[in-house]
């Protein structure tokens, strides 16, 4: 069985089957990061859907649901869904982003990981209203590009390098400029690996490991992997 993401009262009670996903790791660093105390070791997550009508009974229910969807909002019309396609839900398809995982002050900690439940971008009334796109840890693309906070994702450890990932949040539909985060979104990876900690070509194999070792509490905990030049700290 597929893993599936649910958006809260939207066409599909269902659901719709996630067609691709990953989850990483990077390190912010340098001086910009430094001087707006952002430096530190980051998750990624990275979700892809299927087509919003991919497991629909064709052109009879579409005809059938026609007459109906002009009395609908924009959230409960599938017309309108299918003009989008699919939703990508992602901290690094259009930007650097993620989540704080460990930093100078709380490195990360590879055994607490198991049972950890994340917290992220839990924006007050005013951060909402004054929203700044460059500081959340993901973007989304649902019905155009839209906005993702008020993110519970939790770990849970099944084997080796093996976690679910329990996933919820809130989505404010901003392409049509409506930022009020309303509609809400669940999902549950049964079996996500870790694909690593991604290095950039700038840095060194050692600056690598000071970064590693500045921001992980465990640096024995991982490898270098270098696969055609593309170098990441793994689980060993």
């Amino acid at each position: 069985m597929m893993d599936r993401i649910y958006f809260a009262d939207n066409p599909w009670p269902n659901g719709h089957r996630i067609a691709a996903f990953k989850w990483g790791a990077h390190f912010k660093y340098g001086e910009e990061a430094e001087l707006a105390g952002r430096a530190g070791l980051y998750f990624d997550l990275h979700i892809e859907t299927a087509d919003y009508y991919e497991e629909d009974a064709d052109e009879e229910e579409e005809e059938d649901q026609d007459q109906d969807e002009e009395a609908l909002s924009d959230w409960q019309a599938k017309i309108v869904w299918g003009n989008y396609h699919s939703c990508t839900l992602s901290s690094e398809e259009w930007g650097d982003k993620g989540f704080l995982v460990g930093s100078d002050q709380a490195p990360f900690d590879p055994e607490a990981l198991d049972g950890k439940e994340f917290a992220v971008d839990f924006l007050s009334q005013e951060e909402q209203e004054l929203i700044d796109f460059d500081q959340t840890a993901f973007d989304v693309y649902l019905l155009g590009h839209d906005a993702a906070a008020f993110h519970t994702i939790a770990f849970t450890k099944k084997a080796g390098a093996v976690y679910q990932i329990d996933w919820k949040g809130k989505l404010a539909l901003a392409y049509v400029s409506d930022y009020e985060f309303k509609y809400d979104f669940h999902t549950s990876i049964t079996a996500a690996s870790f694909s690593g900690i991604t290095i950039p070509a700038e840095l060194t194999d050692d600056e690598a490991y000071g970064l590693l070792q500045r921001f992980v509490s465990t640096p024995s905990f991982f490898q270098l992997q270098n696969r055609q030049g593309e170098r990441r700290f793994v689980f060993k």
